[in-house]
């Protein structure tokens, strides 16, 4: 999958490199309703979409001098769910995640994030990181304030999914 992350590891989970052997349970994870509903994944979901995040998505967050992480739960090994910083451009980051439905609601979700930034503000050369969050998706905001994120404002039409357009809440942490 190209050039090799480091091995972060958290409380709860170890981020690492994508696999292509991933694709089978990226392909289950992203069957979800609640991955389909609040990001970008397309839907319906086939096989070829989580081909297409491992060969395009992954190398295109590198491009922008970010780094994609397969989140694996630490007790279990089993994908846990995706971390990403998308992007990075004079120091602000912007970060994606989704959690699988069989890791949700045991705080894995909330160490990647933290895990991911504290990476970010360390080894990538961040100051500020950025999540975009739809306001109707509570789990997500409850995420982002679990792992320290501090909602800033409101962004109207700010998000495109699926060619429409949706406000997006603002969650922003600096660097300790």
């Amino acid at each position: 999958m190209g050039d090799e992350l480091p091995v972060l590891t958290g409380t709860l989970v170890r981020l690492r490199s994508w696999r292509a052997d991933d694709a089978p349970a990226i392909h289950a994870a992203c069957q979800d309703p609640d991955i389909q509903r609040w990001t970008t994944v397309p839907v319906p979901y086939g096989p070829a979409d989580a081909e297409d995040f491992l060969s395009r998505r992954v190398p295109e967050a590198r491009a922008r001098g970010g780094a994609a992480f397969a989140v694996e739960d630490l007790a279990d090994r089993s994908l846990a769910g995706s971390a990403a910083l998308l992007q990075l451009v004079a120091g602000v980051g912007e970060i994606g995640y989704w959690v699988a439905p069989s890791a949700r609601r045991r705080g894995l979700g909330a160490d990647a994030l933290a895990t991911l930034s504290s990476w970010a503000f360390a080894h990538a050369g961040a100051h500020r990181l950025e999540l975009l969050i739809e306001p109707g998706n509570h789990a997500s905001r409850a995420l982002a304030a679990r792992a320290g994120f501090v909602a800033e404002g409101l962004l109207r039409d700010r998000l495109v999914v699926r060619g429409e357009r949706r406000d997006a809440l603002l969650h922003a942490l600096v660097a300790p």
